[in-house]
């Protein structure tokens, strides 16, 4: 299966590439993202990726704030194959072969992780992006899982829609088998590089990707902790998982005065 599916492969990462990095620059916001769109659609075709949603991604031309449960790098072709957005990705991203080009000339936002200072710089170019009516994606987990558990989601970011006053999609995704039960196979995970990733994905017969769009919730009225709780718990719900594959959200540690 993969050599037979090496060479579509390779031309539309080829395709996207010059896409993002010579087509892209010339283009207006819009246009950049319906481009966008198009080529991701194109290569998760080349790599037998078939795509199913459930509920709906709120009106194209609302400004939103959407938030994922993250498994592989594959989630954000799937993501951008259904809805105009822009990504916020981690730097090392940018120095991929091939992916990190496109990903460049698509508008992402680069993070770096484990920096409080960037997620402080990055919660406010979020904001910004919103306000000018634009629809971000961050995977607030901040890293990738095998797709069978839920991490905590990280809060900063969803600050930025506060800020910005616009509503917050969490969004859950999940690789599935024939059989109904989580498919690990494209898991971006542990020590795995891009290339070995793409060839697990592309030795695999299909690839099935459920999209599920959760209610929507209103910024303004939450706490940008109580946010991010809320988000996770529809996403937990919308992939069914039991509490136990649900990571605890730590306990907030609180400063009080030392007994005498």
């Amino acid at each position: 299966m993969t050599a037979r599916r090496i060479g579509p492969v390779l031309r539309d990462l080829c395709v996207a590439w010059s896409g993002a990095t010579m087509v892209a620059p010339r283009l207006g916001p819009r246009d950049r993202g319906r481009l966008a769109m198009r080529l991701a659609r194109r290569t998760l075709r080349s790599l037998g990726v078939r795509v199913t949603v459930r509920g709906t991604a709120l009106p194209a031309d609302e400004p939103a704030l959407f938030v994922a449960n993250h498994v592989s790098w594959l989630d954000v072709y799937v993501l951008n194959a259904l809805i105009d957005a822009r990504f916020v990705s981690k730097s090392e991203v940018a120095a991929w072969p091939i992916v990190g080009a496109i990903t460049r000339g698509f508008d992402a936002i680069f993070i770096v992780r484990d920096s409080a200072r960037d997620a402080a710089r990055v919660k406010t170019a979020v904001a910004a992006a919103l306000r000018a009516g634009d629809r971000v994606v961050v995977f607030p987990e901040a890293t990738t899982t095998d797709g069978t558990r839920l991490g905590r989601f990280h809060h900063a970011m969803f600050q930025a829609a506060i800020d910005a006053g616009v509503r917050v999609l969490p969004v859950a995704l999940r690789y599935a088998r024939p059989d109904g039960f989580v498919d690990t196979t494209p898991a971006f995970v542990g020590d795995m590089t891009f290339v070995s990733s793409l060839r697990r994905i592309m030795r695999a017969a299909s690839v099935r990707a459920e999209v599920t769009f959760a209610s929507p919730l209103a910024a303004e009225w939450w706490t940008r902790r109580g946010l991010a709780s809320a988000a996770r718990a529809l996403v937990a719900n919308a992939l069914e998982l039991p509490s136990s594959a649900v990571d605890p959200v730590p306990a907030r540690r609180r400063i009080g005065r030392r007994a005498a």
